[in-house]
């Protein structure tokens, strides 16, 4: 039994670290936003576990000291590391998520309790997801001071073999925003 279950936490620790460094190396994750919040929450409830039960073990002891010591060094420095896992790691950091179509996804994120939330465009390839564009509020800000985080809704408008248009509704004021697909940037 205790074979079995370091062989699905070495797994699960690995499926985590790949996942991790596809998001960070090539912006690649598994689909949908709360599959990265379930997989990193899975790996906790069995670090938890692996320590419970193989407690007799230095390595344990030595894994659960450095859990502690992570966190209580992430909060010293005014709890900056820790909110930013809290809410990359929780539906706290989502503000807003809509199916734009079958292809693209949108979704407004904030994990930083010193930026504004962005918005993210995300392209569906099966299992995973690729985030393909990624904006500011001063990226769309020409006249106008639109802020992303106080958009109502996200509407796609049209695609093309270069370009993406989107729209972010607010109510009264409306945003249209066109990405260059080639480059991944805005166009003004």
């Amino acid at each position: 039994m205790k074979s079995k279950i370091q062989i699905i936490y070495i797994f699960i620790t690995l499926l985590l670290c790949v996942d991790i460094l596809a998001y960070y190396l090539e912006k690649i994750s598994l689909i949908g936003y709360f599959s990265d919040v379930l997989l990193f929450w899975i790996w906790l409830g069995l670090t938890m576990a692996v320590i419970v039960i193989f407690w007799k073990k230095i390595l344990a002891k030595v894994m659960l000291a450095i859990l502690i010591l992570g966190l209580i060094c992430s909060i010293l420095p005014m709890m900056l590391p820790f909110y930013t896992v809290m809410l990359s790691m929780s539906s706290y950091g989502l503000r807003m998520k809509k199916d734009l179509n079958e292809k693209y996804r949108a979704q407004i994120v904030g994990y930083s309790v010193l930026s504004p939330p962005w918005l993210e465009i995300i392209e569906k390839r099966g299992i995973i997801e690729k985030r393909v564009f990624s904006c500011t509020d001063n990226s769309i800000n020409g006249e106008t001071e639109l802020k992303i985080g106080s958009a109502k809704d996200i509407i796609f408008n049209s695609e093309t073999d270069k370009t993406l248009l989107i729209t972010l509704f607010y109510g009264d004021k409306n945003k249209t925003i066109t990405f260059d697909k080639t480059t991944g940037k805005i166009i003004l």
